[in-house]
């Protein structure tokens, strides 16, 4: 079976939950041979799956938003124009995408979540399913309402065939044929205390995950306040600089960042699909940042907060640390990870594979 599987190019939430899914697709299936796109997160991709049965090729695939200067709300003016000069691209991305599927023989179309990836599908009569817990539709339809360009993004959902629908959902609801699937998030490879020895954090020290991602220019993480606690540490990505003393960087180049997370007490961060699911994994405590204007984050945050497994925070909290009086207070989050929905605690990678294999079969078999 030959796949081409279409990531989103918006941060690297979309491409840490595909690569546990294209991991696990390798592990059952040795003759498989699958074509990644992207280009937002193309090298950290092909670090992650050094494989001989996967080629990553670079392709501008999809657009996410754009965050006002040093800040977390979104610019609508901006993002409206860079929407506009995208759905312009379509006509000439499909064309491309269709002869690299032909000259490949791609059997099935998978694509989280790329909305011109089901026009491909569709006029290559090959199967086109979706992975996601949301749609761009929905995203710039909360933005900017029934617009044009956002009905043609809708119309191209319409042609998925079938979607694997991941926890902290939308309605997908262009999207006619529907299974839920439980949570995706890549498996954690290193021991909780052995990489905190490494990294030179004592088991009696607490230590707080702070991230924006790699959608929010890093700047912004400058006007925190300086915070400076005993017996405290502050996880931040490798390009985030902060003149403190107790700033753990994860290394340059690390793609497993899942086990760093896995050996934090705390995640203080911007909302993400990713972090969310690996905090859930790893029984993380985790407060989050809304973002003003992109919808997702309601999605998820609104689940954190139901479950009592976390909760959501304002921009002002984050900067000014505020979350650190609850530090003494951790349990009564911790206790809620055994009481959350079976779907939070299944193994969705599985579910999708077997969802995969049998959505397959039952095409062309018709």
């Amino acid at each position: 079976m030959n796949i081409c599987f279409y990531i989103s190019d918006y941060g690297y939430g979309h491409a840490s939950r595909s690569i546990a899914i294209i991991r696990k697709l390798l592990s059952e299936y040795k003759d498989v041979k699958i074509y990644i796109k992207n280009s937002g997160a193309f090298d950290y991709i092909r670090s992650s799956l050094p494989h001989d049965n996967i080629e990553v090729v670079k392709s501008d695939n999809d657009i996410g938003v754009i965050f006002r200067e040093n800040s977390i709300s979104v610019d609508k003016e901006q993002t409206r124009g860079m929407l506009i000069e995208w759905i312009k691209s379509w006509d000439e991305y499909i064309k491309i995408e269709k002869q690299f599927c032909e000259s490949r023989r791609i059997d099935l179309i998978l694509s989280d979540i790329t909305p011109q990836a089901f026009i491909v599908a569709n006029e290559l009569g090959i199967p086109g399913i979706a992975i996601s817990n949301f749609s761009w539709h929905y995203i710039f339809f909360n933005l900017f309402g029934n617009i044009p360009v956002v009905e043609q993004i809708k119309g191209a959902y319409m042609l998925a065939d079938l979607a694997l629908v991941l926890p902290f959902n939308e309605g997908l609801d262009a999207i006619k044929k529907q299974k839920k699937v439980g949570l995706v998030s890549r498996e954690i490879t290193m021991e909780k205390y052995d990489l905190r020895r490494s990294m030179g954090i004592s088991d009696n020290e607490l230590l707080v995950y702070m991230g924006v991602g790699m959608s929010i220019d890093p700047s912004f993480m400058s006007n925190i306040k300086k915070l400076d606690i005993p017996d405290l540490k502050l996880l931040v990505q490798h390009n985030v600089c902060l003149p403190f003393k107790n700033v753990v960087r994860i290394p340059d180049r690390e793609t497993e960042t899942q086990n760093y997370i896995n050996m934090c007490d705390l995640v203080v961060s911007k909302t993400g699909y990713s972090t969310a699911s690996e905090a859930i994994r790893a029984k993380i405590p985790i407060f989050f940042i809304k973002r003003d204007g992109f919808k997702e984050d309601e999605l998820v945050g609104d689940a954190i907060e139901k479950m009592g497994v976390g909760r959501f925070i304002s921009e002002r909290s984050f900067l000014e640390c505020e979350w650190r009086h609850e530090l003494g207070n951790l349990d009564k989050y911790i206790l809620n990870f055994d009481n959350m929905d079976d779907r939070f605690r299944s193994d969705g990678t599985e579910e999708i594979i077997g969802e995969i294999r049998k959505y397959y079969k039952e095409w062309y078999l018709l």
